[in-house]
């Protein structure tokens, strides 16, 4: 599949997909440093443009034909960490849904912060794909189970043209895995450290094993006195098991590496200010004095970059920005296999265990119901994972599949039937959501019941 990327950064998400399998085609960012930085480490994909012009962004965008659109557009009116005045970055949202409207490729995939999700922007861009055809699945992600160690929570929208809403939801649910620690990243170098007495009090004695080590002298490497006094630069994070990261509002400062790593933001590398030492959160585990403050290349790793990455900017800032905003890589990798699996008809939405309940209450036998629900699923995989939010082009693409006309008549009917059922019992959960009061009690009509 073929990807454009819009509000790309310095390319994690691109990074993510191309590692998932994604031909990247293109990506744009306005911030020249990290475009300059995409292009060193991903490849010649990345050129400077402001996505408001949609004048000369989209006819590009239409003849470079993209199987899916990607991107993050600006969050900062959305956190939870700003002033949530939806102003000009809220507005590149609305630019995000207008050029996937107009180009329409068969995918789009947007991340933003949770907040977005309840923004007018998103109600109004969602508006708008809607016109355009889309369905989608709405996400609410923590990216320590999607493959990096950072509790960092972030809204994904996914969507298809022609889908029905929730589509992937069952799938992206089954791409989770445990929640990743900042051990399981950093593996046996963690719990290790060297000390090399330094020559003078101005200069660290404690060296991780993944860095050089200095000059050895005699008596160099020797056990960590228990008089040692810390250096600020000493490799705490290996010398004790904790790390620090500057909360945000009255949150944890300190963290063990056997937990993820709160959300990565431009300010984690700060030390403790005298306020918090002096006032520390009460669920630290130990001293916020005692703990580690990660070096860019830590910050960078947790953050989903790999130990290769290079970056080059002229201010320290200007690296921990773009590795703030970007999107971890490998959770773009996990949600791109999820994408491709259905692609290529390898998964199915799972059918939801309440549509057997609203079988049996509406009239059926337990076995007709389970009957029903597996004729719907055997539809589905016909269909290739394909749902429709047309219910008569649903049909009609199942009855074009020569698998189907291969079947027996009774069977080819049960399938028709069980994917009209199943449309209702979609569109009156979505209704019984909304409206309670609405439900009604009514049996069905369909496929016989079977003993």
């Amino acid at each position: 599949m073929r990807v454009v990327e819009l509000f790309s950064g310095a390319g994690g998400m691109s990074l993510g997909l191309q590692q998932a399998g994604f031909e990247i085609l293109r990506a744009y960012d306005a911030w020249p440093v990290a475009v300059e930085n995409y292009n060193r480490n991903i490849g010649n994909h990345a050129v400077i443009a402001d996505l408001k012009d949609l004048l000369s962004i989209v006819p590009e965008i239409l003849s470079l034909t993209p199987d899916l659109i990607c991107g993050g557009p600006p969050c900062q009116d959305y956190s939870s960490a700003g002033n949530r005045k939806e102003a000009d970055n809220a507005r590149l949202t609305m630019a995000f849904a207008m050029i996937v409207s107009i180009v329409k490729p068969q995918w789009f995939m947007m991340e933003n912060v949770i907040g977005c999700a309840k923004s007018a922007t998103w109600r109004e861009a969602r508006m708008l794909l809607k016109r355009a055809g889309y369905g989608f699945t709405e996400s609410r992600i923590n990216a320590s189970h999607y493959g990096v160690p950072q509790s960092r929570r972030r809204l994904f929208v996914i969507g298809r043209i022609g889908e029905r809403d929730d589509f992937l939801a069952s799938s992206i649910a089954a791409a989770a895995q445990p929640s990743m620690t900042l051990r399981d990243l950093f593996g046996v170098v963690t719990p290790a450290a060297i000390y090399f007495p330094a020559t003078s009090e101005a200069r660290r004695s404690i060296w991780g094993p993944d860095e050089p080590a200095p000059t050895i002298r005699e008596r160099s490497i020797r056990p960590i006195p228990a008089s040692y006094q810390p250096h600020p630069d000493d490799s705490a994070l290996i010398l004790n098991g904790f790390v620090y990261s500057r909360p945000f509002r009255a949150g944890r400062g300190v963290r063990s590496i056997d937990e993820p790593f709160p959300t990565v933001t431009r300010t984690v590398w700060e030390r403790p200010t005298s306020r918090y030492l002096s006032s520390p959160h009460p669920d630290d585990p130990v001293a916020a004095a005692e703990t580690a403050v990660l070096k860019v290349h830590q910050i960078s790793r947790i953050q989903g970059f790999p130990a290769s990455w290079e970056w080059r900017a002229s201010a320290k800032q200007d690296i921990l920005q773009m590795i703030a905003n970007a999107v971890p890589a490998p959770v773009a990798t996990a949600l791109g296999r999820v994408i491709l699996d259905r692609e290529s008809g390898k998964t199915t939405p799972e059918i939801a265990g309440g549509f057997l309940q609203w079988l049996v209450k509406r009239g059926r036998s337990k076995a007709s119901a389970r009957n029903v629900k597996a004729s719907a699923g055997r539809a589905r995989r016909i269909l290739g994972g394909r749902t429709f939010d047309n219910l008569a082009l649903e049909i009609a693409t199942l009855e074009s599949h020569q698998e189907f006309h291969e079947m027996r008549k009774p069977t080819q009917s049960d399938l028709r039937q069980a994917l009209r059922i199943l449309a209702e019992y979609q569109t009156s959960s979505g209704r019984l959501q909304k409206k309670p009061q609405q439900a009604t009690a009514q049996p069905l009509i369909g496929l016989a019941d079977a003993a």
